[in-house]
């Protein structure tokens, strides 16, 4: 799972520091190259690199509204050529330039909110950081593999006793998102969906995932014989930490979906005087 994650990743950095594409206008970002003084620029919250100060970086990540940009630390036509700009600027470890990240609040101008290097972290857009920790998110849910006991012999009038195959309602995981910390948790909500043989639905909701017997599971009894069918449906619910920001949500929820056969038969009773 965490190799894919990175591979996710990869892209998404690639994304944005190659200027190849852009996030649909629908998501509300918007990540773009600029011409001779920007390597990036986007719209949106966005992740700050960890050298930024902590009151900017809550503000950036809980902004969908504002806009921000990275450039190289020293630009001759505008007003910031202080002191690191005049010789402290040194560049970053192994050679690495050093850059600067912008904010621009909604209704004001971009204001410098601080200098960082590469090891620091990038500026990443909570859109694009949603994107890849959904992707990784799908792959790493348990799956979804619905029983219903017992597994033969159930008659008309008795419950079968379901649980999904799942081992909980909640997991969680820890990851890297360029070469940030992320903390990525989700809560589960079935749905059950008995339909009879003669097609009637009965749907039984269920907040926790079932075990074997005589655990706690969601129970049913069908009302005539014949090749019954059970569908139960999972949805989970995400959000995630970068860094300590957050939390975002992971939206759209994931559902899982799976359905079984149970066939059911007639039971006879014999009254003997």
């Amino acid at each position: 799972m965490r190799g894919l994650l990175r591979v996710v990743i990869l892209g998404v950095t690639a994304l944005a520091l190659a200027v190849i594409g852009a996030i649909p206008p629908s998501q509300g970002v918007e990540v773009i190259g600029d011409d001779e003084r920007d390597l990036y620029s986007g719209s949106g919250a966005v992740i700050l690199p960890s050298a930024v100060s902590a009151h900017r970086r809550q503000q950036a990540a809980s902004c969908p509204d504002c806009r921000w940009k990275v450039t190289m630390p020293c630009q001759t036509q505008d007003g910031f050529q202080d002191a690191v700009c005049r010789g402290f600027v040194l560049g970053c470890p192994q050679g690495r330039e050093i850059k600067r990240a912008w904010l621009a609040t909604p209704g004001r101008d971009f204001e410098p909110v601080g200098l960082f290097c590469p090891s620091d972290g990038e500026a990443v857009s909570v859109a694009q950081a949603t994107q890849a920790v959904r992707g990784a998110f799908s792959r790493a849910l348990p799956a979804l593999r619905p029983v219903c006991e017992p597994p033969r012999g159930v008659v008309v009038g008795i419950p079968v006793h379901c649980r999904t195959g799942q081992p909980s309602a909640q997991v969680g995981w820890q990851d890297q998102l360029l070469g940030y910390a992320v903390t990525t948790s989700a809560r589960a909500s079935w749905s059950w969906n008995f339909v009879s043989a003669t097609g009637q639905h009965v749907v039984v909701p269920s907040a926790i995932p079932g075990g074997a017997y005589p655990s706690p599971a969601v129970q049913h009894a069908f009302p005539v014989a014949g090749v019954n069918r059970v569908r139960v449906t999972a949805t989970w619910a995400g959000r995630y930490f970068v860094d300590g920001l957050g939390p975002f949500p992971i939206e759209p929820n994931v559902t899982q979906q799976a359905r079984i056969e149970v066939p059911t038969g007639s039971a006879l009773g014999v009254v003997r005087p």
